[in-house]
């Protein structure tokens, strides 16, 4: 059973910077990792600790004993975002055919990140996926790995697998649904642990396009799966996770070929390119492109209530295997 290590009180800070933190509590989460009021955040699998952090910013860090809690502290911070300036993005979202009306109502969203294992394996089962089907197979896995840790005073919370886990019994890639992805994420997880993936700190000082480089040196992780898993993992958004969804989008909002989207993509986000798409599917509630494409033409570009979208997917009933 792990015991509180750290309390910290968020509230103030993240008023001051104008941060929603239900928003960016519930977006794209579990809800056996959010309920509505508080969620539970991963920042050490392997150890393991654990945050759980309310809606008004309370938060308590659960780890073993002797943890490094200053660390701890800062991957809390890191992963809601916190201290993070998103004001020259959200500028440009106000004046952006597909994410003014986002930027004008979800001002306060944060990108909650995670670890580059995790963030690749998401980013692996998103390859040729609905939404549905991509979060379906990460809500699988967590169940069928069966990891979890005792919370004083808390219950029990899910942990998702680790990549010893992953090598220990790859079966389970496939009984989640994953497919062909399978052999991508067994190949991630023999990266991560013989030390061939170079570790976040590497990354971080990278060059965005050496970065991405280094992740695709594993075999089946392609450009949009690297973009994505630098978004989620180091919060690098210079290059943009484009997949036939966003091109039909982008081609449509801003005039251009399907050829010429990712260019037009940089020069009109630039550095908030990545983050960018994964607002986008937020704002369209990742539905399929038909119904995106008729929600863009008739200038629907918010979360809506009862489409299932990231916004609720802790809401979900498929999403919640336990």
């Amino acid at each position: 059973m792990l015991k509180p290590v750290a309390s910290v009180d968020l509230g103030g800070e993240a008023a001051a910077r104008g941060v929603d933190l239900f928003k960016t509590l519930s977006v794209y989460n579990f809800g056996f990792w959010f309920d509505g009021r508080e969620a539970k955040l991963v920042l050490d699998a392997e150890l393991p600790a654990v945050a759980v952090v309310s809606v008004s910013g309370a938060a308590r860090i659960y780890a073993p004993p002797g943890s490094d809690v200053a660390s701890l502290e800062e991957r809390l911070l890191h992963a809601l975002g916190l201290r993070e300036d998103l004001e020259p993005f959200y500028a440009r979202a106000s004046a952006d055919p597909l994410l003014s009306a986002f930027a004008r109502e979800w001002r306060g969203w944060r990108l909650r990140g995670c670890d580059l294992w995790w963030a690749l394996v998401t980013a692996v089962c998103q390859q040729n996926a609905s939404f549905r089907q991509g979060w379906g197979m990460l809500a699988k896995l967590v169940a069928l790995y069966g990891r979890g840790v005792e919370l004083e005073g808390r219950g029990w919370v899910p942990l998702p697998p680790t990549p010893r886990d992953v090598l220990a019994d790859p079966g389970k890639l496939r009984g989640a649904g994953l497919g062909y992805r399978s052999a991508t994420v067994l190949r991630v997880a023999e990266a991560v642990e013989s030390g061939a993936l170079p570790s976040r700190e590497l990354l971080a000082a990278e060059p965005a396009e050496r970065a991405e480089a280094a992740l695709r040196s594993v075999k089946g992780v392609g450009s949009y799966t690297a973009r994505l898993a630098l978004a989620l993992a180091l919060r690098r958004y210079e290059l943009p996770p484009i997949d036939r969804w966003v091109r039909a989008l982008a081609a449509k909002a801003y005039g251009v070929g399907e050829e010429a989207v990712e260019a037009e993509w940089r020069r009109r986000w630039g550095g908030w390119s990545a983050l960018a798409v994964v607002a986008l599917t937020v704002a369209l509630d990742a539905a399929p492109l038909s119904k995106a494409l008729a929600r863009l033409e008739s200038g629907r570009l918010l979360p809506e209530p009862g489409a299932g979208g990231p916004a609720e997917l802790w809401l979900q009933r498929w999403a919640q295997p336990f």
